[in-house]
């Protein structure tokens, strides 16, 4: 049992039959009853063990909180805890017994790592794979994963943001440009024969010649002000709104699943209580898979940031964390697709999987229901295509190129134009 379900988990594909023996035969037999928690969330993972489940269920508690389906329960053949024994991390969550008993198998650490032997640079890519995996499947409770990070409007919680803001984005540019500032005030302290940095509020001698020129450039600079204070705030204006439209396409997208997933769940055929039909409920679960392999695609696709889950490693962790099968993920990488359209697949299997099931009589058959399954298909198809289109025409390069140009040169002209008038203080300017 434990090795076979070791092989069908991708984590281990690539290991020596002899690496794999060690690997079984260092698993040990324990049991648990109902109520009793295997690991605990923030427990140290320094002599901790790996687990795989042989018989019955546990449930993911966070913060003593029912994490909900699908990532809440853990079933027969599933290994758990090897996160924060790879990455020497504390335990993300409480794994307590759900059913009556459970069987399972615990393997140390220390021996799990050796005996995996996963390089170094393999291991950080898998690490980053994961941590993106968690972000974009995961529930709030259980990863704290969040696509768009949430707004606080107060002011403290404000103050002490860095990622994400324009600081992240300008601070180097900032750096730079007060350097080339603090080059040139020394030079022009220099050249009007006074001492640099002196540190006291002293405005230039505007009688000096040299002072006089830099005077006369304040009034070029008052004229470059006002239009890249115009330019600026349209552009501003125009990211904005193309954000907005990304985000309510994003949404969109969101909703769509829910409403196709919602339309199945109430045409499904049901018994006399309303009870979901074996058939029926094989039906909703392998759509919900397919489901979420699409948004995870999607995304995966068109930002930057995900794009290392469409890699050959990216999707063999996804097998490996249940996101998919073996199967489906032998089909994604022998598609002819390139790694942005790996999306198209799992949504092709929602409309088959659904036709599928209106074929064996799971399914209503209705017009009706054909006709808005259908539209919602063709919406998710849309809506992708749509954030493409908008990605695509954000912004044509030759605006993008004045805006940069006429913002950098204001920047440092800054120093100079105001030189006259800070004397030192102008590097604070920028």
């Amino acid at each position: 049992f434990i090795k076979k379900s070791l092989l069908e988990n991708a984590l281990f594909t690539g290991m020596s039959e002899i690496s794999l023996q060690e690997l079984v035969d260092a698993f040990e037999k324990k049991k648990a009853s109902r109520g009793e928690n295997i690991v605990c969330q923030g427990d140290n993972c320094d002599g901790g063990y790996v687990y795989l489940v042989a018989e019955g269920k546990c449930r993911v508690l966070v913060d003593d909180v029912i994490v909900p389906e699908p990532y809440g329960i853990i079933g027969p053949g599933v290994v758990f805890g090897e996160l924060g024994v790879l990455y020497d991390e504390q335990r993300a969550a409480t794994i307590s017994v759900k059913s009556e008993e459970v069987t399972y198998y615990q393997i140390p650490g220390e021996i799990f790592k050796a005996t995996l032997n996963k390089p170094a640079e393999s291991l950080s890519t898998m690490q980053e794979v994961d941590a993106l995996i968690n972000q974009i499947t995961g529930t709030q409770a259980l990863y704290g994963g969040d696509i768009i990070l949430p707004y606080k409007p107060e002011r403290l919680w404000l103050w002490r943001q860095f990622s994400g803001t324009v600081l992240t984005i300008s601070i180097e540019t900032m750096v730079v440009s007060m350097l080339a500032c603090a080059v040139f005030v020394t030079f022009a302290r220099e050249a009007s024969g006074e001492v640099p940095w002196s540190m006291e509020f002293v405005v230039p001698d505007k009688d000096l010649p040299f002072v006089q020129r830099l005077s006369q450039l304040h009034q070029i600079w008052d004229i470059q002000r006002a239009l890249t204070t115009f330019v600026l705030t349209f552009f501003v204006n125009q990211s904005f709104d193309f954000w907005k439209a990304v985000y309510q396409l994003g949404r969109d997208v969101q909703g769509k699943l829910n409403g196709f997933n919602l339309v199945l769940a109430t045409n499904v055929k049901r018994n006399e209580d309303g009870e979901l039909t074996p058939e029926s409920e094989a039906f909703l679960k392998d759509v919900g898979q397919f489901s979420r392999l699409f948004h995870v695609l999607m995304w995966a696709g068109k930002a930057k940031r995900f794009s290392i889950l469409t890699s050959p490693e990216g999707l063999q962790r996804m097998e490996s964390r249940g996101l998919m099968n073996e199967k489906q993920r032998l089909i994604l990488l022998d598609l002819k697709l390139t790694n942005d359209q790996l999306f198209i697949a799992p949504l092709e299997w929602m409309m088959i999987r659904s036709n599928r099931a209106v074929a064996e009589g799971t399914l209503d058959s209705d017009n009706a229901t054909k006709s808005t399954l259908l539209r919602e298909y063709m919406f998710l198809r849309n809506a992708y295509c749509a954030i493409s289109d908008k990605l695509d025409g954000r912004m044509p390069l030759a605006y993008v190129n004045f805006v940069q140009l006429l913002v950098d040169s204001f920047v440092l002209f800054t120093p100079i134009a105001l030189y006259a008038d800070l004397g030192e203080f102008s590097v604070l300017a920028v």
